[in-house]
């Protein structure tokens, strides 16, 4: 079910791009075959695809099965997929995917941006550029990076291959194997101070301090975050009262749909606007796409506010400062949280999944009933007209 929820919103954003460009190609089978060559830039959403031949200009693909790179790509690469992405093919210039599992193990001219769950880069996998790779679990760097790399991890990372450039690490746990050499300076962030061995890192390593939990100035922010939030919330809730009453009773009533819709949107949203933006042609969808983006992603809290307060005032009427003082409640809530990384996080991710499903299902939800209302308004004339007796009047 969740497949399918995900196929659906995956392809109304296509639908979209689709009806603004030409060139986007929707089909269930999509095949540039071994020996085949296609001279165009390629948009392509498919159910499965074969990508490996030769493409001599950009790639745009995205696909809810599993997709293998493994062709001579000319042109930049964009790979979305739901399953999992292998690359072991050529890319001669730019690589940029996402997916929840990622396995590099080709060449890459250029370079790398990967956002995945776990991203492994294989011992016979050559990066000639820079490397920026987040993963939500694991990462594993066998291969050569020639250029820099950033890898952030929230559980661990392991280091056994060659970085030429300089390397910056964000993790919990690091571990070291024999067969790594950082050849340039290695700057990381960690709970521990990590113990190399010599020979490993020919550069410097310094370790980045990170800020202390109540320190005045982080709370501080932490404040006047929540005093802007609450400040946007207020013209909001007056100016789209509609909208935020159906996104809070959607939360409350669909909380799973709500948790799909955020989940998909807040991935292909800004995956969409990017691919929009690195063409000349659309980068005003591009803009539109990410802009609408950046603005759920604010305003998802103040929906969820609204939930989150409605629960401490549950006796309380219906009247316009109940409103305020459960957006008010909620908002102290969320931010409250940010002050503790552990606890902040997720609660900050199913604030985003929660309040931008529901706002996303609502403004269809309302769409859906604004274009029924004169339909049914005409059934109604319709039906008065047909039982109208002018007799009855006179009489």
């Amino acid at each position: 079910m969740r497949k399918r929820f995900f196929i659906a919103g995956l392809t109304a954003l296509l639908a979209l791009q689709a009806q603004t460009f030409g060139f986007w190609i929707s089909t269930n089978e999509y095949a540039v075959s071994l020996g085949s060559s296609v001279a165009d830039e390629q948009w392509v959403y498919a159910y499965v695809a074969d990508v490996s031949g030769t493409f001599e200009n950009d790639l745009f693909i995205t696909t809810p099965s599993t997709l293998d790179l493994t062709g001579i790509y000319q042109g930049n690469v964009w790979a979305a997929s739901l399953m999992g992405i292998r690359q072991e093919g050529s890319c001669e210039r730019n690589l940029r995917i996402y997916s929840p599992t990622i396995k590099i193990e080709g060449s890459i001219a250029g370079n790398i941006m990967a956002i995945g769950n776990t991203v492994v880069i294989s011992s016979n996998a050559v990066i000639h550029g820079d490397a920026w790779i987040m993963a939500m679990n694991n990462i594993v760097q066998e291969g050569t990076i020639e250029g820099s790399a950033h890898f952030s991890a929230p559980r661990m990372i392991t280091f056994a291959g060659t970085i030429n450039g300089d390397t910056s690490a964000e993790s919990p746990e690091m571990i070291f194997t024999r067969d790594a050499a950082l050849n340039g300076n290695f700057e990381y962030s960690a709970p521990e101070e990590l113990e190399l061995r010599p020979g490993i890192i020919a550069g410097t390593v310094a370790r980045i301090q990170p800020p202390s939990l109540l320190e005045p100035k982080r709370l501080q922010k932490i404040l006047l975050s929540f005093l802007a939030a609450l400040i946007a919330g207020v013209p909001f809730i007056t100016l789209f009262p509609m909208t935020t009453a159906m996104s809070a009773q959607l939360i409350r009533r669909a909380p799973w749909k709500c948790i799909m819709a955020g989940f998909i949107a807040s991935i292909a949203l800004p995956f969409f606007g990017l691919m929009s933006l690195s063409s000349l042609v659309g980068i005003p969808l591009g803009v539109l796409i990410m802009g609408s983006w950046g603005a759920m992603v604010y305003l998802s809290r103040i929906v969820m506010a609204l939930v989150i307060g409605n629960l401490f005032l549950k006796k309380m009427g219906n009247s316009i400062g109940k409103v305020l003082i459960a957006m008010t409640i909620g908002l102290a809530l969320i931010y409250a949280s940010t002050v503790f990384p552990a606890l902040g996080i997720p609660v900050q991710i199913g604030v985003l999944w929660l309040g931008m499903g529901s706002l996303i299902i609502a403004l269809v939800e309302k769409r859906r009933l604004i274009l029924q209302v004169p339909a049914n308004l005409q059934k109604l004339q319709k039906l008065r007209d047909e039982n109208y007796n002018p007799e009855e009047e006179e009489s």
